[in-house]
C-alpha cells in the first residue's frame, strides 16, 4: 500500500502556490527565492511530515486499517438496507393486497354461493308443491336458515311478503317497491340478483339482499324468493384481514353500490353509488392494483381491486402508506442505531487500542508468575498428572504419576514417546491397540476416562481432557478402595440379598440393555414371568425360615436350568423372572422349550428340613419385538400371559397372543379416521354401469362408497362400511354418498339411472323419505331416475315400520331393487310382501352358471320375474362365456368387471359395452 502519489496533490491543496515554490520562476531559472515562497514552503512541510507519520501509524497498526475499511462500508450498508427494506415494504404490501383481496373474494362468494344453494333448493322445493309449501318448515328441516343468512323471505307477484323465516306476525308486508324485487323481476335471464344493503322491514336489521325469481308448476313466474345476507357477516373478514391502521375493506356490487365497508365511515357510503378509479382500473377485467394518492380526507392507499367472476360483486383492499412502511421506519431507526454504535464502538476501540500494548506486557508478566504456580501445583496434586501433545509426545508430569505406575524417574524425560513411556509396564498389555482407542474416543468427545486394573489387584482411574493440538491431559487416581466399595453397594442395590439373584431394579435394567442389543443387532430374545403356585400354602404352614430355604432351592433350580447369556431374577416374593438369551435361533420354540423345563423343574418334590414339599409354577412368556419394544409392555405382555396360564389350571405356560387385541385396537383407530373423513368429505363415489347385454347400452351405474385414505392408501368397502355400521356413521355416509350420486347424476345422460345402496340402519333413527325427497330436490334429479336398492336385512328387524317406509319410497316415484337376490332365507317371500321394480342375481349364482342345477334355479327366477313384471340383472359377469348363457336364459341385464370394475364419474363410458368372445375380468 503505497503513499508516495497522494503527497504532491495533498501539498498542492493544502498550500496554494506550493508547486511553483518548487519548480522556481522560469525567467530566472529558479535561483531567485521571494519571502512568501519561503514562508511557503515552511507551511508545506509541517502538513507533509504529518502525513507521512500518519501513515507509517496506519501501516503498523492493523485495527485502524480495519476501522478506515469498515466505517464507510457500514453507513454505505445502511443506506442500502433502509432503502431495500422500503422497495421490499411496498412488495410485500403489494403481495399481502392480493392475498387478502383473493381470500375477501373467496370468503364473500362461498357466502353469497351457499345462500344462492339456498335459494334454488327453496324454489326447488316451491315448484313441487306451490300450494302446501311452507318456507318454514323446509327452513328448519334443511337448516338453511342459519350461519349467514339472516332471513329467507317469499314475496308473490302482487309485491306483498308471503312468507318469512324470521317469524313476522304483523299486517301485510308489502315489498313490492324494493329494488331487489323490482330489478329481480324486470331481469330477462334467471339469475341471481344482487341488490344495495336496506334496513329490513321484518328483521330491522341492515342486510344484502339475494333475489331469484320462484316458478308455479307451470314453470310461470310467481314472485321472489330472497336472502339476506347481514352487513356483519360480510365484514367480520376484516377482523382477520390484518390490514393495520388506516386499512380498508370495500364490497361493491356491478353498479358501484357500496354493500359493505370497513375502515371508512360505512354510514356515509353504505348503500350509496360511490363510483371512484376502481372501475377505470379494473375495466373489463378482474384485478388490478394502484395508489389511491392525494386523498383530501385520508393518507395514501395501496388499493387491490378484484371483480367476481362469479357474482355481480367488486372486492377493495386498501392498505395505508403509513402502514406500509411503518415496519421499514421502525428497522431504519434500529439500524441507524446500529451503525452509530458500530461506528462508536470501533472509535472507541481505536482509542483505547494503547492499552492493549500494556495489557500484553501485563499479561507476559503474569504467565511467568503461571507456569511457577502450575509447577507448584504439579508437585502438590493428589492424584498423578501427565499431558501428552499431538504427536504423542510427554510435555508435563509429576512425581505421583511416576510412582502410582512404577515408573523409574530417572528413564522418564520430557518428550518421550507415550509407547516408549509405557513400555515395560504390566497394566495395559496391548500399548498400541490402547492408544488408538484413546485418540478415537477424544475425538468423538473432550472428555473421556477409563479403569485399569493391574495385576496386583490395584485400580487406578484416568480422566482424560482433548487439548487444541490434539493432545490430552490426564489425571490418573488409585480409586482400588472406592471401588471395592462401590461394588458392595452395587450388590445390595441390584441383587436380592436372599437368593443372589437380580432384583426388579437390574432386571429392568437388564431388559434395556437387550432392548439396546436387539436393536443394534436385531437379535430377538424372549421375557419369562414365573409365579409360584402353592408357595403360601408351604409358606404359612412350615414358616419364613422353610419358605426361604424354599425360594433358594427354586432359585438354584431356575439357574440349572438356564444359560450364562440368560438373566434370572427375583423379582416378587414368590415371583421370579428370566431374560432368555438374546439372538438365539427359533427363538419362540427355544422359549416354548425353557418354560416347558422349568415348569416340570420347579414341580419335583423338594426337601426342607426333612419335609418333602411340593409346589409348582405358572409362566407367561412375551416375546421381543414382536410382544413388546419397552419394558412396560414387554412385562404387561407377559403377566398378562401369566394370568393366563393361572386361568388355565397352573403348572402350566402361555404365550402372549396380541391378536384380539391388536384388531380391537385396528377398529378403533380405524373408525376415528372414518370419522374424520365423512366429516371431511373425503369419501369419493364410484359407479359401476349396469350394461344391457343385447346391445351392451349403459342402463344404470351404481353408485360405490370408495376411500382413498391419506396414509393408508386403498381400504376396500367390505372393512370400512362394517366399521361405520358398528360405530353409528352408516346414516351419515349413506346420506353423503346419496347427495352426491343425485349430484353426478345430472351429468349423466337422460336414459341413464343411478343406483344407491341402502342399509338397514339407514331405516332407523332417521327421516328416510325426507332425506331422499331433500337430494332429489337439491340435485334437481328426476324421481324416476334415482334407484335405491336394499338387502334382506332391512325386514330382518322392525318389518312393517321398514316396509311403510319402502311404501313411502315408492310413493316418491323412484325405483326400488332387491340386491343379492337368491341367498337370503326368505327372498322369494320378500317379493310378495312388497312389489319391488328389479331384483339382483347374486354373483354366487353366476359363478356356478356352468352347472346345471345352477341354470334351473336361474330359469326359474326368469320365469318369477316375468310373471311379477321384475327387471333383472345379473352381477358378477366376469367372462363373456358367463354373459352368452345369461342372454340365452333371457335375462337382459349384467353388471361386473366384464364390462367395467367402478371407476370415478369421470372415467366412465356410456358406449361400447358389448363383451367380446374371450375376454376376461381385470381387477
Amino acid at each position: 500500500m503505497g503513499y508516495e502519489p497522494v503527497r504532491a496533490p495533498l501539498s498542492a491543496a493544502l498550500v496554494p502556490g506550493a508547486i511553483e515554490a518548487e519548480t522556481g520562476d522560469a525567467t530566472t531559472g529558479g535561483e531567485r527565492s521571494s519571502a512568501p515562497a519561503a514562508e511557503a514552503r515552511a507551511h508545506f512541510v509541517i502538513p507533509a511530515r504529518s502525513v507521512r507519520k500518519a501513515g507509517r501509524t496506519i501501516l503498523r497498526n492493523a485495527p485502524l486499517q480495519i476501522a478506515l475499511f469498515f466505517l464507510p462500508l457500514i453507513w454505505i450498508g445502511y443506506f442500502a438496507i433502509t432503502s431495500s427494506e422500503r422497495t421490499d415494504a411496498v412488495e410485500q404490501a403489494r403481495s399481502h393486497g392480493n392475498s387478502v383481496a383473493e381470500l375477501f373474494e373467496e370468503n364473500t362468494e362461498r357466502i353469497f354461493e351457499r345462500v344462492d344453494q339456498s335459494l334454488l333448493v327453496v324454489r326447488a322445493l316451491y315448484a313441487q308443491d306451490p300450494m302446501t309449501f311452507s318456507l318454514k318448515f323446509w327452513s328448519d328441516k334443511a337448516r338453511i336458515a342459519t350461519g349467514d343468512v339472516v332471513q329467507f323471505a317469499l314475496i308473490g307477484l302482487d309485491g306483498y311478503m308471503i312468507e318469512t323465516t324470521a317469524g313476522y306476525s304483523g299486517p301485510p308486508l308489502y315489498l313490492g317497491d324494493r329494488e331487489h324485487f323490482i330489478r329481480t323481476m324486470s331481469q330477462s335471464e334467471d339469475r341471481l340478483y344482487v341488490g344495495k344493503p336496506v334496513l329490513g322491514r321484518a328483521s330491522n336489521k341492515w342486510t344484502i339482499q339475494l333475489a331469484r325469481r320462484i316458478f308455479d308448476l307451470a314453470r310461470n313466474p310467481a314472485g321472489v324468493v330472497v336472502g339476506s345476507v347481514s352487513i356483519e357477516v360480510v365484514g367480520r373478514f376484516y377482523d382477520t384481514a390484518k390490514l393495520g391502521a388506516g386499512g380498508t375493506l370495500v364490497l361493491r356490487n356491478a353498479d358501484q353500490v357500496v354493500l359493505a365497508a370497513r375502515g371508512i365511515d360505512a354510514g356515509s357510503v353504505l348503500g350509496q353509488r360511490s363510483p371512484n378509479r376502481v372501475g377505470g382500473e379494473l375495466g373489463d377485467g378482474f384485478y388490478a392494483q394502484y395508489w389511491n394518492e392525494n386523498h383530501p380526507s385520508r393518507p395514501d392507499r395501496l388499493v387491490t381491486a378484484r371483480r367476481s367472476r362469479l357474482f355481480p360483486l367488486i372486492f377493495t383492499v386498501g392498505i395505508s402508506e403509513r402502514e406500509i412502511y411503518s415496519r421499514a421506519d421502525a428497522r431504519q431507526k434500529v439500524y441507524l442505531g446500529g451503525a452509530l454504535l458500530l461506528t462508536f464502538i470501533i472509535l472507541t476501540a481505536m482509542l483505547f487500542y494503547w492499552r492493549r500494548q500494556l495489557a500484553l506486557d501485563r499479561a507476559q508478566r503474569e504467565l511467568r508468575e503461571f507456569a511457577s504456580k502450575f509447577e507448584d501445583a504439579l508437585r502438590n496434586l493428589p492424584q498423578g498428572l501427565s499431558m501428552f501433545d499431538g504427536r504423542d509426545r510427554l510435555i508435563a508430569f509429576n512425581r505421583q504419576w511416576i510412582e502410582l505406575y512404577g515408573l523409574a524417574p530417572e528413564e522418564i524425560r520430557i518428550g518421550m514417546d507415550f509407547r516408549e513411556v509405557f513400555a515395560r509396564q504390566t497394566a495395559v498389555l496391548d500399548v498400541e491397540a490402547y492408544l488408538a482407542d484413546l485418540k478415537q474416543r477424544l475425538t468423538q468427545s473432550e472428555h473421556t476416562s477409563n479403569t485399569v486394573q493391574f495385576p496386583d489387584g490395584r485400580v487406578v482411574y484416568i480422566s482424560y481432557g482433548r487439548r487444541e493440538d490434539g493432545g490430552w491431559v490426564a489425571t490418573h487416581e488409585d480409586i482400588t478402595e472406592r471401588k471395592a466399595s462401590e461394588d458392595r453397594i452395587e450388590r445390595l442395590a441390584h441383587y436380592d440379598s436372599l437368593t443372589g439373584l437380580c432384583n426388579r431394579n437390574l432386571f429392568k435394567e437388564r431388559i434395556d440393555q437387550a432392548l439396546a442389543k436387539s436393536g443394534a443387532s436385531e437379535a430377538p430374545f424372549a421375557v419369562l414371568l414365573l409365579d409360584l403356585d402353592k408357595f403360601k400354602s408351604v409358606n404359612d404352614a412350615l414358616g419364613h425360615q422353610c419358605g426361604d430355604a424354599l425360594l433358594k432351592q427354586v432359585a438354584d433350580r431356575i439357574k440349572a436350568q438356564i444359560c450364562d447369556t440368560d438373566t434370572a431374577a427375583r423379582i416378587g416374593g414368590d415371583e421370579f423372572a428370566v431374560i432368555f438369551a438374546p439372538g438365539r435361533p427359533a427363538m419362540q420354540d427355544g422359549a416354548a422349550s425353557l418354560a416347558a423345563r422349568l415348569v416340570k423343574a420347579i414341580a419335583e418334590p423338594c426337601h426342607i428340613d426333612g419335609h418333602p414339599v411340593v409346589i409348582g409354577c405358572s409362566i407367561g412368556l412375551a416375546l421381543v419385538p414382536e410382544h413388546g419394544t419397552r419394558v412396560d409392555e414387554i412385562l404387561r405382555n407377559a403377566d398378562l400371559a401369566l394370568y393366563s396360564s393361572k386361568n388355565a389350571g397352573r403348572n402350566c405356560f402361555q404365550v402372549y397372543s396380541a391378536e384380539l387385541k391388536a384388531e380391537a385396537d385396528q377398529r378403533n383407530v380405524l373408525e376415528i379416521e372414518l370419522r374424520e373423513a365423512i366429516w371431511r368429505e373425503e369419501i369419493e363415489v364410484f359407479y359401476q354401469p349396469v350394461i344391457e347385454l343385447g346391445t351392451g347400452r349403459v342402463k344404470s351405474v351404481e353408485a360405490l362408497a370408495r376411500w382413498q385414505h391419506a396414509t393408508r392408501g386403498f381400504i376396500p368397502p367390505a372393512e370400512f362400511i362394517a366399521v361405520a355400521e358398528a360405530g353409528g356413521l352408516i346414516v351419515e355416509l349413506g346420506n353423503q354418498v346419496l347427495s352426491k350420486a343425485c349430484r353426478d347424476a345430472m351429468t349423466m345422460p337422460v336414459d341413464v339411472r343411478v343406483a344407491v345402496n341402502l342399509s338397514a340402519l339407514q331405516f332407523a333413527g332417521t327421516d328416510l323419505v325426507d332425506t331422499v325427497r331433500f337430494a332429489l330436490a337439491q340435485s334437481g334429479l328426476a324421481q324416476s331416475r334415482l334407484e335405491l336398492e336394499i338387502t334382506e336385512s332391512v325386514f330382518l328387524a322392525d318389518t312393517q315400520e321398514n316396509l311403510r317406509t319402502l311404501q313411502r319410497l315408492k310413493a316418491l316415484g323412484v325405483s326400488i331393487a332387491l340386491d343379492d337376490f337368491g341367498v337370503g332365507y326368505s327372498s322369494l317371500s320378500y317379493l310378495t310382501a312388497f312389489p319391488f321394480d328389479k331384483v339382483k342375481i347374486d354373483k354366487s349364482f353366476i359363478d356356478r352358471i356352468d352347472r346345471s342345477e345352477t341354470v334351473a334355479v336361474l330359469k326359474s327366477i326368469v320365469q318369477l320375474a316375468k310373471t311379477l313384471k321384475l327387471s333383472i340383472v345379473a352381477e358378477g359377469v366376469e367372462a363373456s362365456e358367463q354373459a352368452a348363457r345369461l342372454r340365452a336364459l333371457g335375462i337382459p341385464l349384467g353388471q361386473g368387471f366384464l364390462f367395467s370394475k367402478p371407476v370415478p364419474l369421470a372415467d366412465l363410458s356410456w358406449q361400447g359395452h358389448a363383451p367380446q368372445r374371450g375376454r376376461q375380468a381385470v381387477a
